[in-house]
């Protein structure tokens, strides 16, 4: 009758065996720690473990320090004021500096860009270049831009009932679950209105200036007739002018296109006129392989005849 072996002496014999072309001191630490059962715990694991802890305890006081707000102590005030030096630019570097709101009392600058010690504010604007040069000769006679459709707008200066002025007008059309506006169209000269409930009418037709003017007064009498004595005629304007013209030269849209890329826009597959824009004359050219033109986008004659000048030299040299 023998005694079974510990358990703890076979672990150990296990261990032994299994280290046996390490060090000693390293197997005799080893067996007290397993026969006392407790393990060592390296120093670096313990810094590892405290770094975390230390990192905690910064960020709790940094959220202490913002959910106290400023003003608790002179400490915390300074700190406050340090770190919002910090995100402060530096003093002369070429970057847009912050200044006073420009909705507050006494503030006119918003944010500037410091360059060369001025203020870009002050500085006067860049003037819109021609995008086309000025030709030195004159548009030939028999080119010239013809008013297509011109649409003006004014104001009548009262409340409509549109109800009423359908009622009374013979060419009106009103059906208020569609539009909220009479369409009104006149024959003589042949015109077409948009009259509105707040007394603002919108007049399209193809007329020459006098004409749609004139139209535009008959359309007040007509209103006015109509059960509203206080209509008055204000605030005429022509807000756009759709004119057309031919060059009397087919035009090689393909070598437009690739010469003008910035005012320039042709896609055959998807429209079969080239787009050109210009910002100065502020308007649109629709261009045909044929020598068709459409200019729209101005408000004077004066501006379509000035807008054809220019782009009439430009589009012969890309003549076939």
């Amino acid at each position: 009758h023998t005694t079974p072996p510990h358990p703890t002496m076979d672990l150990l014999e296990q261990l032994l065996a299994g280290q046996a072309g390490g060090s000693s001191s390293s197997s005799s630490s080893s067996a007290p720690a397993l026969l006392g059962h407790e393990v060592a715990i390296p120093e670096s694991s313990v810094q590892v473990a405290a770094a975390p802890m230390e990192e905690d305890a910064s960020i709790d006081d940094l959220m202490k320090l913002i959910e106290d707000g400023p003003g608790v102590d002179d400490a915390r005030d300074q700190d406050v004021d340090e770190l919002l030096g910090c995100l402060a630019p530096i003093r002369g570097s070429p970057r847009f500096m912050p200044a006073a709101a420009p909705a507050s009392p006494g503030s006119s600058k918003g944010l500037t860009l410091l360059e060369d010690g001025q203020d870009h504010q002050h500085q006067p604007h860049e003037e819109l270049v021609p995008d086309l040069p000025d030709p030195m000769e004159a548009l030939p006679p028999d080119v010239e831009a013809v008013p297509f459709i011109m649409v003006a707008k004014f104001n009548l200066k009262c409340e409509l009932d549109l109800k009423k002025v359908a009622f009374c007008l013979r060419h009106a059309e009103y059906n208020p679950r569609k539009h909220c506006s009479i369409t009104v169209r006149l024959f003589e000269p042949r015109a077409t209105a948009l009259v509105r409930a707040s007394g603002v009418v919108t007049l399209s037709g193809s007329l020459n200036e006098d004409q749609l003017k004139r139209s535009a007064k008959k359309l007040a009498r007509l209103v006015q007739r109509c059960g509203h004595d206080q209509v008055k005629f204000a605030d005429y304007t022509i807000t756009s002018i759709l004119c057309k013209a031919d060059l009397k030269f087919p035009i090689r849209l393909e070598a437009l296109a690739a010469r003008f890329r910035k005012n320039a826009l042709y896609e055959p597959e998807i429209f079969c006129s080239c787009v050109f824009r210009t910002r100065k004359p502020r308007c649109t050219y629709l261009v045909t392989a044929g020598g068709k033109v459409s200019i729209s986008g101005l408000r004077k004659m004066d501006e379509v005849k000035e807008a054809l000048r220019r782009a009439y030299f430009v589009f012969r040299e890309f003549r076939t």
